[in-house]
């Protein structure tokens, strides 16, 4: 190259050497088309299992009627009625008790573990919640039912007198079983939201004089709002389709609750307990569907508010963000 003289631009070279056409690997093309096979799979399957629920659980409402089904009382598939009342008030009673019990507990930990605590002990928590979060619901309906049951049922009869008809086993306990199921995993889920928000939000906390407990309270929670809505209606849903553990420790009984020590059921203990006898293609058996459907339903529209929140949350902070003041902040933020 003379003296003087540039190497000729982008534009004059020849195409071929602008672009270099990528060719697809035999293992590549395998690779995508496994994992396309695998995601197919799994959208079809989860179609044809809503697709087969609501085909048998839309003719039990047809057979029982949705009101008889939803607003009634007794639940005796022996006798030909169906009142889910009692199912649906369990579930929900003890979904929204496990939220107090173990969600609240486990968020307010989260923060503590996150915000305040040593580094160490950071680890050492995740850790442990994570063994806790990986162990089968059997064990903790069995250590339940040894350890918990007896203790509420000397303070059910403290309560209510030693002539009573309450104990151990009802709303309580399933309850309370419920809480500590779901605060690993709703620990671990507010652990992740909660180190997501910067580090400089914290900083500008600390130089306006924030306390570490008002940083934490004041700026981290509400920055990661989100994320923790997402965990405590991830915990609500894992307590409302709990099923074993449940089973264990809630009674059994058919009928609506007098008290938190009155022995009832939930919906997903008792289509365990009624599917043994509910012969297939008969109203038994479709009506169990229809409780699972109704399950279902539940499910997912929690799902769905907790999608409407967040995005809600996420368009509302875009907005301002656009605005001519938002605009403005910007660039005197990035001025000085």
């Amino acid at each position: 190259m003379a003296p003087g003289t540039f190497p000729a631009s982008s534009a004059a070279l020849p195409r071929e050497r602008m672009f270099v056409r990528r060719t697809s690997r035999p293992g590549e093309f395998f690779a995508r088309s496994f994992f396309v096979t695998c995601a197919g799979l799994v959208v079809v399957a989860t179609a044809l299992i809503i697709a087969f629920l609501a085909r048998a659980g839309l003719r039990g409402f047809a057979d029982v009627g949705v009101e008889s089904l939803l607003t009634g009382k007794i639940w005796k598939p022996e006798a030909d009625t169906f009142g889910g009342l009692p199912l649906l008030m369990g579930t929900l009673v003890t979904a929204l008790l496990a939220l107090v019990f173990g969600a609240l507990p486990a968020l307010l930990s989260a923060v503590w573990v996150n915000e305040l605590a040593h580094e160490s002990v950071r680890g050492i928590s995740r850790r442990v919640m994570e063994l806790a979060a990986a162990v089968p619901s059997v064990v903790y309906g069995w250590l339940a039912l040894t350890y918990l049951v007896p203790p509420v049922t000397d303070l059910a009869h403290r309560i209510h007198g030693d002539g009573a008809r309450v104990g151990g086993e009802g709303l309580l306990s399933a309850a309370f079983l419920l809480g500590v199921m779901i605060a690993p995993t709703v620990h671990l889920l507010s652990l992740d939201a909660l180190s997501k928000v910067p580090a400089d939000l914290r900083a500008a906390s600390t130089a306006l004089g924030a306390s570490p407990l008002q940083t934490a309270l004041r700026v981290v929670v509400p920055g990661a709002w989100r994320g923790v809505i997402v965990a405590v209606f991830f915990g609500f849903a894992r307590a409302a389709g709990e099923t074993m553990a449940v089973q264990m420790v809630i009674g059994g009984a058919r009928k609506l609750p007098d008290n938190l020590f009155s022995p009832t059921t939930t919906i997903s203990t008792q289509i365990v307990m009624d599917m043994q006898n509910a012969r297939p293609e008969t109203t038994s058996s479709d009506v169990l569907f229809s409780m699972a459907l109704i399950l279902l339903v539940m499910s997912t529209g929690v799902v769905l508010v907790t999608r409407m929140l967040t995005r809600a949350g996420a368009s509302k902070k875009t907005r301002r963000m656009r605005t001519p003041t938002g605009t403005a902040n910007t660039a005197a933020g990035d001025a000085s």
